[in-house]
């Protein structure tokens, strides 16, 4: 079957798979999962029983995520995203459907960041990163799920472990989306290099997956 057909009959299988969390209109913002991505994440949340969850870059697929935690009736989402108006309203749409005790938003814009790969490289504020996830982390434990969704462009993800690493649980599963381009497929390298970690990668999703050692 042609690669593309392949991908968008996953699509459509997981938006119909996911119906029930459609409850109201969600506009497609361009850093939206595709859906068979955010099946993907959602099936990990569940089969793996996790319950502390951040985000970095969100979207519509954020509130999606917030609402089968509500649906399950425990766990929660912390979202980091350096675009302030996706930032808004993401924010502004979990406080209307009563999600903000579940998910927080955190606009961070990206500054230059001593991890980064490239002499220019920038990443989400790293002072404002470390506070917010160590109020986060003291308030509810180590992180048992990283998504890497953001920032968008070309190895600028990187930082997302070196920063992020030591407050990964025992198991914790980190999936990067986005790992059929190639300065993506160069980031997971560099992590399974540096931190020990085999990342598998699904094709139809273009999502990467690894566990964090036990």
């Amino acid at each position: 079957m042609d690669d593309t057909l392949a991908r968008e009959l996953a699509d459509l299988s997981a938006l119909h798979r996911i119906d029930s969390l459609n409850t109201e209109y969600l506009p497609q913002l361009s850093g939206d999962l595709r859906p068979s991505a955010l099946v993907a994440v959602m099936d990990e949340i569940v089969l793996g029983a996790r319950t502390v969850l951040v985000e970095l870059g969100c979207g519509s697929t954020s509130v999606l995520l917030a609402r089968l935690l509500r649906q399950r009736g425990f766990g929660h989402l912390l979202s980091i995203e350096h675009d302030e108006r996706i930032a808004a309203f993401v924010a502004s749409q979990l406080r209307r459907e009563g999600l903000g005790s579940i998910a927080r938003v955190v606009h961070a814009p990206l500054s230059r960041h001593p991890a980064a790969l490239s002499r220019h490289g920038q990443w989400f504020a790293p002072q404002q990163v470390h506070d917010e996830v160590l109020a986060y982390v003291d308030r509810f434990g180590l992180v048992d799920l990283l998504l890497v969704d953001g920032p968008g462009f070309g190895d600028s993800r990187y930082p997302a472990l070196p920063v992020l690493r030591a407050v990964l649980a025992p198991g914790a599963t980190v999936l990067a989306d986005d790992v059929d381009r190639p300065d993506e497929q160069a980031v997971l390298t560099r992590w399974s290099e540096e931190f020990g970690l085999e990342f598998r990668t699904a094709p139809r999703t273009a999502l990467g997956t690894s566990t964090v050692p036990a």
